[in-house]
């Protein structure tokens, strides 16, 4: 099947989910291009307006033009519904769209309902969002789950390499004052508690500021490296992005085979056994109560962690998702000979 990937060129790096589905695709055997609805340039920053109406007009024409089968869209909010509309009308082509953030609006704007209508497969990575949209009429939405591609998770590192990355306890992610609310005084001071991540130079407490050991985005070996080096990652996510499901994190760091604590959502269990693949608390008293006895029982700790990553490894790669994409494709009618 020929795939055009259609992402924005910030997203479309190594580790971050995009980057993902891309390599899934060509595991899969499809013959796969990246087309890009962002990219940073002199037009793109100076003339947004025309370059957007010259990205739409130049999506459709490539895939009308090269016959491609399906045209996947990760989050894509500069891509216009007259765009997928033509391309319905003149190809054969089939149009979907995993969006992993909040369609009614959170970090990015709301979408626009004739937008979210216009795709064959509109995929929400949240539950509540499924039930929200079909309530409004929608009848091409449905719901996966976040992903991850495990070959970028498989690194191994020497235990120098590691020594750096230590920790008890450790969360990855960018400073969000309700973050610095929660891990404040989180853990006894005999605990090794490491924060990384951007924009933590905000943060007012000393002793959340003497815990911050990198104040930029990690890369993905960086990354990778403080998932194997930290007994415990915290996973803390913003309530307006995930709320019946949890982040793209939880799948990585699992799928890394790191013991995650997250903040418990309704439908986390339909995805992960709680207690024995995952572990959830539902307040800042829960978290804190989870930590040392966590950390006083390692075999518990590997056991969790190494089912984890088994059922990751199973039910939650990129390459699985592409496969339930096609599966919800087909349930929808489409055509013979594609896939």
């Amino acid at each position: 099947m020929k795939f055009l990937f259609c992402t924005n060129d910030q997203s479309f790096q190594p580790s971050n989910e995009p980057y993902g589905f891309f390599l899934a695709i060509q595991s899969l055997g499809h013959e796969v291009e990246v087309f890009y609805y962002r990219k940073k340039s002199f037009f793109y920053s100076n003339f947004r307006k025309q370059w957007v109406r010259w990205m739409n007009r130049r999506l459709a024409e490539k895939i009308i033009a090269e016959k491609f089968d399906v045209l996947l869209v990760h989050r894509g909010g500069y891509i216009e519904a007259a765009t997928l509309e033509r391309i319905r009308r003149e190809s054969g082509c089939r149009t979907v769209c995993f969006f992993p953030d909040n369609p009614f609006g959170a970090y990015t704007p709301p979408l626009p309902f004739d937008l979210i209508g216009a795709y064959d497969l509109f995929v929400t990575k949240d539950t509540y969002f499924e039930e929200e949209l079909t309530l409004y009429g929608f009848d091409n939405v449905a719901a996966l789950p976040h992903a991850y591609d495990p070959s970028e998770f498989e690194d191994e590192f020497t235990e120098e390499e590691l020594a750096p990355f230590r920790a008890d306890v450790a969360f990855l992610g960018g400073y969000h004052a309700f973050r610095e609310r929660i891990f404040s005084h989180l853990t006894d001071e005999g605990v090794d508690f490491k924060i990384w991540g951007p924009r933590w130079v905000q943060a007012t407490d000393p002793w959340i500021r003497e815990r911050v050991k990198m104040e930029r985005a990690l890369d993905r070996v960086e990354k990778l490296k403080v998932l194997r080096a930290s007994k415990i990652l915290i996973n803390l996510q913003h309530g307006a992005g995930a709320i019946h499901w949890p982040d793209d994190k939880t799948f990585q760091y699992i799928g890394a085979g790191a013991l995650t604590l997250v903040n418990h959502r309704r439908d986390i269990g339909k995805i992960f056994e709680l207690g024995g693949e995952i572990l959830t608390y539902a307040s800042r008293d829960e978290l804190q109560a989870l930590i040392p006895r966590y950390l006083a029982d390692e075999p518990a700790r590997a056991a969790i962690a190494r089912r984890g990553r088994e059922r990751a490894r199973r039910d939650h790669t990129t390459a699985r998702r592409i496969g339930q994409i096609l599966d919800l494709l087909r349930e929808r009618g489409i055509p013979p000979g594609v896939g």
